[in-house]
């Protein structure tokens, strides 16, 4: 937790210090053209396609002493709690050869659709030619990143948490150094991606060392079958790449509806709004999230009664810590805009409420919708792309018939959410540990009834 915090506490020294230098730096335009390269880089998750996660459940598995994988739900555990190695080097090089492929595919989409969203308006930035040049930097960085930090996602699905974490932190430290030292110089939107992919080499190097080494007292296996281990993995892939689509898509669309009907320096307050609102629940995430591995060596081997008890205490510091960081957001960035006077600004208070409401919804929707996916199962797929259409639908509505201004792209999802992702899925999640929310969260872990 102590270094998971500390990764954490980088990323908001990235809010704190390198954000600010980023708004004195950047014209207004700019600053959009930066929020137009960040939803771009936001796209990885989609071209992955849903793999990482899936990899790291089933290395929790094969950690939990799991004999084999299976396409849908928890596979049987060998009748041990030791570490199935053969299993884990059969995903380790399954996963190389898979992000290998997935690299092309990222340059084909990201190159095409990024080239088209910031050609957009190239025209209204301080300087077309640095911002062709920032772009060509964000896509290298981002095919350096989804070619190889995938052994920081195998490594945590070997529990070493605290290993990730610091490789974590020093990336970061990386990221940090590089970025305001380009900064100062003058590179402007060159900045960020040049560090980006920096820290991408760093964590890559650090994070394929220690997992080698966990795994070099058993050598791999002979006659790996590639294909039959893509063929499990693919079932909960595509579902998770599907909802991420969806995901990216509303948000990416909220990006290019914020372009074309308020312009970039609206585009650069409702950014700035939403970058701040994801630190905050970024930080709080960390005590969930840490947690996941060893989770999934629980249900692995059954263990649901460790498994509320895991859970519990975390998901209590995870909706608090959230609510103190968005307070501060609500009643001090305010002060600390006009302090630095940079002429930047985020949206109103009254908006950020909203906006801060909405974003603890979603941290709360996905806690409970991953530990739902810890038995290898994503349910609320179509439910949760079904909700992204409906909340895109909003946004467009309340857009062009409401004067709502950028409070629109805050209330549609919201509303979208409430009608059931936020209040259906905890209830499903609890009835799978074998207790009810209420009894959950307020009287702590109870023992599963016996199923015999």
């Amino acid at each position: 937790m102590v270094w998971s915090w500390i990764f954490n506490g980088f990323r908001l020294a990235s809010g704190l210090i390198v954000l600010p230098l980023v708004l004195r730096v950047l014209t207004q335009a700019d600053l959009g053209m930066y929020y137009v390269l960040l939803s771009l880089v936001a796209l990885v998750p989609i071209v992955d396609f849903g793999f990482g996660p899936t990899i790291g459940r089933f290395v929790s598995y094969a950690m939990g002493g799991a004999e084999t994988l299976q396409a849908h739900g928890v596979p049987n555990p060998a009748g041990g709690s030791t570490p199935n190695y053969p299993l884990l080097w059969q995903l380790l090089l399954t996963t190389r050869r898979l992000y290998r492929y997935l690299a092309l595919a990222i340059l084909v989409i990201l190159g095409a659709w990024g080239t088209f969203m910031v050609e957009l308006r190239i025209g209204e930035t301080s300087s077309p030619l640095i911002t062709r040049l920032a772009w060509a930097a964000t896509l290298a960085s981002t095919l350096f990143d989804i070619y190889s930090n995938w052994w920081a996602v195998y490594l945590r699905g070997l529990n070493e948490v605290r290993t990730a974490a610091r490789i974590g932190v020093v990336a970061l430290v990386v990221k940090f150094i590089i970025s305001v030292a380009l900064l100062l110089s003058g590179a402007g939107l060159l900045s960020i991606p040049i560090a980006t992919l920096a820290s991408s080499v760093v964590q890559r190097h650090l994070a394929r060392v220690r997992t080698l080494a966990l795994l070099k007292g058993a050598p791999p296996p002979e006659g790996v079958s590639i294909k039959e281990n893509l063929r499990i993995l693919w079932p909960n892939s595509w579902r998770l790449g599907v909802q991420f689509l969806s995901g990216y898509l509303i948000v990416n669309a909220n990006t290019a509806i914020c372009l074309l009907v308020f312009g970039l320096a609206a585009n650069a307050k409702y950014g700035l709004s939403i970058q701040l609102m994801n630190i905050v629940s970024g930080m709080a995430m960390v005590w969930t999230y840490t947690k996941w591995p060893v989770i999934g060596q629980y249900q692995a081997r059954r263990e649901s009664l460790l498994l509320q008890r895991t859970l519990w205490p975390r998901l209590w510091l995870q909706k608090l810590t959230f609510l103190f960081l968005a307070a501060g957001v609500l009643f001090c960035v305010p002060f600390l805009l006009r302090w630095l006077g940079s002429g930047k600004e985020m949206l109103p208070v009254s908006w950020m409420a909203v906006l801060a409401l909405g974003t603890f919804l979603d941290l709360r929707f996905s806690t409970w919708c991953t530990l739902i996916s810890m038995e290898n199962r994503l349910p609320y797929l179509w439910p949760t792309v079904a909700t992204n259409i409906l909340s895109l639908t909003l946004s467009l509505i309340l857009v062009h018939f409401t004067s709502l201004g950028l409070g629109a792209l805050v209330l549609g999802p919201l509303l979208a959410g409430s009608l059931f992702n936020y209040w259906y899925w905890p209830i499903y999640a609890a009835r799978g540990m074998g207790t009810t929310l209420p009894r959950f969260l307020f009287l702590g872990p109870t023992k599963p009834p016996s199923r015999a």
